[in-house]
């Protein structure tokens, strides 16, 4: 394994609280939703920092595995990497999945319908029957188990966060077929990243948006992220550039520019300029030297590491907790989720906020400590024989 990279593990914390928002706003606090929006699109926009795991997942794996494959591919080493990749990601993501499907069985016997707020019910969606919709559908459970959800037609489905594994899944089918030509310089590939926004421009043109969570131009959105991180990690700077990259002023511009961006409505412009300061703040945050910096210290420390390891749990289970976790609440005492939607106190709906972000990260630490890793290390020990030394070092 190559040195760490610990900046890239706050970035990933963050995103995924960012995107456990995005998807909070709709069902948690939607009274506030047009409010918010009227302010600021930083919410609206969320869905983009999904593009910021794929980015920082190609980075990470290019430098991760770069010299497990420099020799050369073969189906041993491609078995090994992708059972590592697998326990990686598959077994919490079985365990939430087995929890919601568990809720909906719960819901069939007692003759539970669907509930998730005003919002929902105000799209008619309020009192489906479970296994019927809106996300978990019988025809759609299937496809979950494999991890085929993402490229298939229909929409978000059971663990709603669930769609972006899946084409992580199929990209790491492919990453030993891209490493035999990223393995060149990044200069020699410099055609690469343009061929990649010339991409994500055509689908941002014609769709409107890069909110794109299912069929082959879900996997097309994933790839072009993945690939440009594979891509990214190939640059090298020399020693005036990495002065200069190493630089508070330059870390700094990059996130306000960032935040700036992300306060206007979600445009062409808006959607292309945030995944080039992504593809950005990736290559520059990869890049920090430890040094005695103000700004280091507060985006890298031991609470952001935390939250950067959890983030996967964290990206997880917040889909659970919504979805089931507001119909349980409402299964319970309807009168609580009727008062709760019927606030607009700031106050209250702040405080709110912050007690369902203190559930989220302690069911996300339970999760971590108790199935994440267990369960990737008793998947890795068990078949620790059959994958190459040179790949299970990683």
């Amino acid at each position: 394994m190559q040195g760490q990279l610990p900046l890239l593990t706050p970035i990933r914390g963050i995103a995924a609280l960012i995107v456990t928002y995005f998807h909070a706003r709709l069902i948690l606090f939607p009274q506030w939703r047009d409010s918010i929006a009227q302010s600021t699109h930083f919410l609206e926009n969320g869905y983009l920092w999904v593009d910021i795991f794929f980015i920082l997942s190609g980075f990470v794996m290019m430098h991760v595995y770069q010299l497990t494959f420099a020799t050369g591919s073969s189906f041993k080493k491609w078995r090994g990497f992708m059972w590592l990749r697998f326990s990686r990601i598959y077994p919490l993501f079985f365990v939430t999945l087995a929890v919601l499907f568990s809720w909906e069985y719960y819901k069939s016997v007692h003759h539970i319908g669907f509930y998730a707020g005003p919002l929902f019910d105000a799209w008619g969606a309020t009192g489906i029957p479970p296994f019927t919709g809106p996300f978990n559908r019988t025809e759609t459970l299937l496809p979950n188990l494999f991890l085929v959800n993402g490229i298939l037609s229909q929409p978000l489905s059971w663990n709603i966060a669930g769609w972006s594994l899946s084409i992580e899944w199929l990209c790491y089918m492919v990453f030993p077929l891209l490493m035999s030509v990223l393995l060149r310089s990044a200069k020699s590939n410099a055609w690469l990243p343009a061929l990649i926004m010339l991409v994500l421009s055509g689908m941002v043109s014609m769709h409107g948006t890069l909110d794109i969570t299912s069929t082959l131009n879900a996997f097309v959105r994933g790839l072009c992220g993945f690939t440009l991180g594979l891509w990214l990690s190939r640059i090298s700077f020399g020693p005036g550039t990495k002065s200069l990259v190493n630089h508070d002023g330059i870390l700094f511009a990059l996130i306000i520019a960032l935040i700036t961006v992300l306060q206007f409505s979600i445009s062409y412009t808006v959607t292309m300029a945030t995944y080039v300061l992504f593809a950005i703040l990736v290559l520059v945050a990869a890049n920090q030297e430890k040094r005695s910096s103000l700004l280091l210290s507060l985006l890298d420390n031991k609470v952001t590491q935390f939250l950067g390891d959890i983030s996967y749990s964290i990206y997880l289970w917040h889909s659970v907790l919504l979805l089931a976790g507001v119909e349980v609440i409402h299964h319970i005492n309807p009168d609580w989720t009727a008062w709760w939607y019927a606030q607009t106190s700031a106050g209250i709906v702040l405080t709110g906020i912050l007690l369902f972000t203190a559930a989220l990260i302690c069911i996300s630490t339970f999760s971590y400590y108790l199935f994440e890793r267990p369960l990737m290390t008793w998947m890795r020990g068990m078949a620790g024989r059959r994958t190459p030394p040179e790949v299970s070092k990683a």
